[in-house]
């Protein structure tokens, strides 16, 4: 009789296939998780890309509207040929500034603002789609407006004969500039509500696996547990009947279940009571007890999970319990076949999958080691970018230093010509008093020369007063006196004159040397102010040049400003990158272990299952238990 070796029972392995099951299913939530993890930061990188275009918009507009104030500058200063080249320059570059933004914003809403995960997004979404039409609308608008203004000022208006085309212009770009900071902040509070309902969605999810999960574990524990006592009860009661059969009673088994198992206990009892009916000799109850005996060394090896044997079925009556024995034991065989070819295909898809996580591990390795040289080399860029930002600030300072130097030498020319001017001017205008004063002393001399002849005359008169007074004789003799008196003033008025006309013709003569000088001296002047205006004109171009010069070195400036800025951002990109990249890879590593941990399981079944020696012909490989049999 072969000895019971003790194994593992059925209830154990059906509990441990449906554990393994229900760990399966968790496993499969726990990617399906991360899948729809990764899937809500797709959500929140393609809302952040509607971000960016929109800022790069922003960004468009705000060059766009440089090269306006330069073009409005250069509209509202004197005309000339260079002034008009360098106006038609910012207006061309306005132009193509604004045809930038046509790309950008017919790039704006295609990438993302569909993904929402609840429904309080659908009204945010509506607005976007909205303010992305009305960008596209304004800026139709600020194009139509530009063109007549734009070429308004060309033709050489000022800007208050251009007011109406200017007020529709600056109403156009006031409107663009407002409703791109509108849908800049209606994005970001997107984002911030996507980002908010995201960290919600993942936080239910997770508690729905995390209560399925315990569901699963408990309504598969209570599953194993009632498939087990179904399977196991009735076999019981099998086990007993035969174990009091070993004893040599006869007893019926209890039928509770109406499956296979329950057709066998009805023949089995069926079998015990004709056994009951049979044995009337004790040479019967022998020769069944012997059929008993090696029913149950058949039992035995079946106990030690023998399923290769089948026991003997004879004539007598319990030749009826051995077959039935036997269409149970075919009936288990297949079963731990089926169970087994399962146990196998788990491994070997456990195993394929360790294969795949092992080269996900790999390929993220390699990103991740490819994401810290692109990170280095955009820490490099950085740095240049830096140094180029550094060296294009000195530059400009040094430029503004030259253009502030110029714009004093020019002010300072300018008070020069202004100098010269009026020195010029007061020379003419002295020149011009000197020949009024030349003109005011020859009337001078005119009238000394009156005053000389009325003098002789006065003379002749008072000698002939003087004559006719001595003709008087004593009556005339103070009329004579008086016409001494005249006399003597006739010839000192007349030696005054004299006096006076040798004077004027001294002062004639210095000025007649102070005009000649004053007219030598007004030719200098005027030589000097043509000079003079002639460097003005030359540092005017020289400040032209600067303020040229300053433009391309404050253009440059902002370009490296951009630059920076454009690489810091890659920099942080290329960061997360490599934080998303370490994290997948912690979760494939953890992924794998979880594999790995599958696969050993599958082992450890495969290696429980080959306790039980399963035959794949019963009929014609399975090895039969012969025994002898006693025949009446």
């Amino acid at each position: 009789m072969a000895t019971m070796k003790q194994g593992l029972r059925i209830r154990t392995k059906l509990m441990m296939m449906v554990l393994l099951l229900v760990f399966i299913s968790i496993f499969i939530g726990g990617v399906a998780f991360y899948g729809v993890q990764q899937t809500l930061v797709q959500f929140s990188n393609q809302i952040t890309d509607e971000i960016s275009l929109i800022h790069s918009a922003d960004t468009t507009t705000a060059k766009a509207r440089r090269y306006e104030k330069e073009f409005f500058l250069f509209s509202s200063i004197p005309k000339n040929a260079d002034v008009e080249r360098r106006q038609a320059n910012y207006l061309s570059q306005m132009n193509a500034t604004f045809d930038e933004l046509l790309p950008i914003l017919g790039r704006l809403g295609n990438s993302g603002l569909d993904q929402v995960i609840d429904e309080q997004s659908l009204a945010s979404r509506a607005v976007a789609y909205d303010l992305i039409e009305a960008l596209k609308q304004d800026l139709i608008i600020v194009r139509e407006a530009a063109e007549p203004l734009g070429t308004a000022l060309m033709a050489g208006k000022t800007f208050h004969q251009a007011e109406a085309e200017y007020a529709v212009y600056r109403d156009a770009i006031r409107n663009l500039e407002n409703r791109i900071k509108d849908a800049i902040n209606h994005l970001e509070g997107m984002l911030a509500r996507q980002k908010v309902a995201s960290a919600a969605y993942q936080s239910n999810l997770f508690n729905t696996l995390i209560l399925l999960g315990g569901g699963m574990i408990l309504v598969g524990i209570f599953v194993g547990l009632f498939v087990s006592n179904r399977i196991t009860t009735p076999l019981r009661n099998l086990m007993q009947g035969i174990t009091a059969i070993s004893r040599g009673e006869i007893v019926e088994v209890e039928i509770t279940t109406s499956d296979e198992l329950a057709e066998i206990a009805q023949v089995f009892n069926e079998t015990m009571n004709r056994i009951r009916g049979y044995i009337k000799t004790d040479e019967q109850r022998l020769a069944t007890e012997a059929n008993v005996i090696n029913f149950l060394e058949v039992v035995s090896e079946a106990a030690d999970g023998d399923f290769t044997l089948r026991a003997p079925v004879t004539e007598d009556a319990f030749g009826s319990i051995a077959d039935a024995y036997n269409l149970m034991v075919e009936s288990l065989a297949e079963l731990l076949t089926d169970t087994t070819s399962k146990a196998s295909e788990v491994g070997d898809e456990s195993r394929h999958l360790l294969e795949i996580f092992n080269k996900m591990k790999e390929g993220s390795n390699n990103q991740l080691h490819y994401v810290s040289e692109a990170i280095e080399s955009a820490d490099e860029t950085i740095s240049s970018a830096t140094q180029i930002a550094e060296k294009t600030d000195l530059a400009r300072q040094s430029a503004n230093q030259v253009e502030s130097a110029t714009s004093l030498g020019n002010e300072r020319v300018n008070l020069n010509i202004e100098g010269m001017q009026l020195i010029r001017v007061t020379v003419q205008v002295i020149n011009k008093k000197m020949k009024s004063l030349a003109e005011r002393l020859q009337e001078i001399g005119t009238i000394s020369q009156l005053i000389s002849d009325v003098a002789t005359r006065t003379t002749i008169l008072a000698m002939n007063a003087s004559i006719e007074a001595s003709r008087a004789g004593e009556q005339g003799r103070g009329f004579l006196v008086i016409s001494d008196e005249i006399k003597r003033l006739a010839d000192e008025a007349s030696g005054a004159t004299r006096q006076i006309g040798g004077i004027i013709k001294a002062i004639q003569s210095e000025a007649n040397d102070v005009t000649t000088a004053l007219e030598e001296e007004t030719s200098t002047v005027e030589d000097q102010a043509r000079l003079v205006m002639e460097t003005g004109e030359a540092l005017a171009a020289i400040k032209d040049a600067t303020d040229q010069s300053k433009h391309i070195v404050t253009q440059i400036t902002s370009l490296s400003q951009e630059q920076l800025s454009v690489s810091e951002k890659m920099v942080n990109s290329i960061r997360k990158m490599a934080d998303i990249t370490d994290s997948n890879t912690g979760l494939i590593n953890e992924s794998a272990l979880i594999t790995e941990g599958l696969s050993g399981v599958s082992k450890g079944l495969l290696t429980s299952l080959t306790r039980f020696r399963l035959g794949t012909d019963v009929e014609a490989d399975t090895p039969v238990l012969h025994l002898k049999a006693s025949n009446d």
